[in-house]
């Protein structure tokens, strides 16, 4: 038997797709606990399609009718704190920009040092065919990293600044 070494984590290993980060199950609870008016520990498919909009996503009322029966176990038309985790945990697996980006991000730290040069930058945007003039790069990266007017430019981002950047080009109105 061989000794195990503790290898780093590999770069490509993508988190499981239905593992919910602990700050979104407290968000899910509280969603949960918020929608329980009565304290029953249990909420109808009106109070989950309100949950899924306020949380981002737009199911359709045959969506949300699934949902309930696939959940719903004993028929009761309600649903109770653990199937409503398990329902979001499902839904949030499919789309959970936070955990992609945090991968593009490891991508593309070559030099694995939590940070990202303006290199790295122009290589992400040559990458998915983007022309991206290094100075826009870098006022982006500017803008991400607090730098002002006058200062000199920043060399490196965090991962945090890197979020930032991309979460602000996604919300830009059409």
């Amino acid at each position: 038997q061989k000794m195990m070494k503790k290898a780093k984590p590999k770069k490509s290993k993508i988190p499981p797709r239905d593992t919910l980060m602990e700050q979104q199950r407290k968000e899910i609870e509280e969603a949960f606990d918020i929608l329980d008016t009565d304290g029953s520990g249990q909420i109808e498919a009106g109070d989950l399609l309100v949950a899924l909009r306020s949380l981002g996503f737009e199911p359709r009322k045959d969506e949300v009718k699934k949902l309930m029966s696939d959940n719903d176990k004993d028929n009761s038309g309600k649903i109770n704190k653990p199937q409503f985790l398990e329902i979001f945990r499902a839904k949030w697996g499919e789309t959970d920009s936070h955990d992609l980006l945090h991968l593009a991000f490891q991508l593309y730290d070559e030099e694995e040092e939590g940070l990202l040069s303006l290199d790295n930058l122009m290589k992400v945007t040559e990458e998915i065919g983007e022309e991206t003039p290094a100075e826009t790069l870098q006022e982006m990266m500017n803008e991400a990293a607090g730098v002002k007017p006058g200062e000199a430019d920043a060399t490196q981002i965090t991962e945090e600044q890197f979020m930032k950047i991309l979460v602000k080009q996604t919300e830009k109105p059409a």
